[in-house]
């Protein structure tokens, strides 16, 4: 549930504080002044709509706003239950207050906030590998995105016209969002406000739809336009079931006779390739050209555990348990002002992952040891990564035998989540 509304849980340090009205003008300067905005009229209209449910948190300096971090509320599928987390959706700093520890600070700040108001994990995107990785987050799995011809879906041709979204469509689409296919890792966001700034936001953007008997929106896709022929981008879809998969694929095939190129992430629980005709034909044919057939796959998603008992105690293995004394050390707690209540998951666990998994605080001498950062604890409890490669690239110590159980017992799919924020 949303504590939207409710003052921040923590005393503020030094010149962070609660976001205020007054404060908008110096936070469209800093929007502008990182290029997320360039000074239209909408700006305000996107900004309201950004912070609409949120809990933003800014730096002040010299009685100016200097950094903007903002977390929304919302809940995230961990194997078949979901599970109250919180996303940093914005860590905004303008350009008189970089690399001078504020943003961390303030994040920080927000993060501890969000623990207190009950979210036991967290998650946000990353402007690159390393950065957010100071306050215990670790990176998530690959997304792929691929640029596709849509003539070349092979899929049926459409029985029925899409009807025609927009921005003032924002809760309906917000709605069916949340009530989309969602598999293990997906995040839903609490608030309309999350989706009616993005439709505000993306220029030259335009959804297409159907709705059922009663009115409501089924599936939907938001597409970017870029000039007569493409590519265009896809920014969301939502669907329910793979017969609406399937009919949204079927609304790209139908603009194919103008538009060369889509470029769109794969769908849930799919791979686009099965979906083309002749793949690897078009991406010969197409090679150095405007509309060429590229792939990027990049892991843009990062988590940390916020509640260590809530996050250890929802997962649910089948086999043989395994018990071990877990040392955790978690970076954030430099970063909080001394008098924080909630100073991170440092400290000592006992562990048992299976069946009835737990995790309680305290030492038991006859397990084996296992010591890791919060970083790897959440990438390891998320499925990204196993207990044998982040002993390799992270700090995870423990023996082979006490590795090999745990990645015995530990059977996740990879995390997949597609809500961008």
């Amino acid at each position: 549930m949303s504590n939207v509304g409710n003052p921040p849980l923590v005393r503020m340090w030094g010149m962070i504080r609660s976001y205020e009205p007054k404060d908008l003008e110096h936070c469209l300067r800093i929007l502008r002044e990182v290029g997320w905005m360039e000074g239209k009229d909408t700006d305000k209209e996107v900004f309201e709509k950004y912070v609409s449910d949120t809990k933003p948190l800014v730096t002040e300096l010299k009685n100016e706003v200097e950094v903007l971090v903002l977390t929304r509320t919302g809940q995230v599928l961990y194997q078949n239950n979901d599970l109250p987390m919180c996303a940093v959706t914005g860590v905004l700093t303008s350009r008189v207050a970089r690399m001078r520890g504020h943003a961390l600070k303030t994040t920080a700040l927000a993060i501890a906030n969000s623990a207190l108001c009950g979210s036991t994990v967290t998650f946000l995107g990353i402007f690159d590998q390393g950065y957010y990785d100071k306050l215990g987050y670790g990176s998530l799995s690959y997304k792929r995105i691929t640029t596709i011809d849509p003539a070349s879906l092979k899929v049926p041709k459409l029985t029925r016209a899409p009807i025609r979204l927009t921005k003032d469509d924002a809760q309906a689409i917000h709605d069916c969002r949340r009530n989309r296919k969602r598999v293990h890792g997906a995040c839903n966001l609490d608030g309309a406000g999350s989706t009616g700034c993005e439709l505000v936001w993306v220029e030259n953007s335009f959804g297409l739809g159907f709705k059922n008997d009663d009115g409501k929106l089924t599936h939907f896709i938001w597409l970017k336009a870029k000039g007569e022929h493409g590519p265009y981008h896809c920014c969301a879809y939502a669907w329910q079931t793979s017969e609406q998969l399937v009919e949204l694929l079927s609304v790209l095939k139908s603009l194919s006779d103008q538009v060369h190129g889509i470029r769109m992430s794969d769908p849930i629980d799919f791979q686009l390739q099965d979906f083309i005709d002749r793949p690897f034909g078009s991406i010969r044919s197409r090679k150095g050209g405007d509309f060429a057939i590229e792939t990027s796959s990049n892991a843009w998603n990062q988590c940390r555990i916020l509640d260590v008992q809530e996050c250890l105690g929802a997962m649910k293995f089948q086999g043989e348990p395994v018990s071990f004394q877990l040392e955790l050390s978690d970076p954030i707690e430099q970063y909080l002002p001394n008098d924080c209540s909630w100073r991170g998951t440092s400290g000592n666990w006992v562990v048992t992952l299976g069946e009835n998994s737990l995790a309680i605080e305290g030492n038991d001498k006859s397990l084996p040891k296992l010591s890791c950062s919060i970083n790897d604890l959440s990438r390891l409890w998320m499925g990204a990564a196993n207990a044998y490669a982040l002993a390799t690239v992270g700090d995870l110590k423990a023996t082979p035998e006490l590795i090999s159980k745990i990645d015995s017992v530990i059977k996740l799919p990879a995390p997949f989540d597609d809500w961008d924020f």
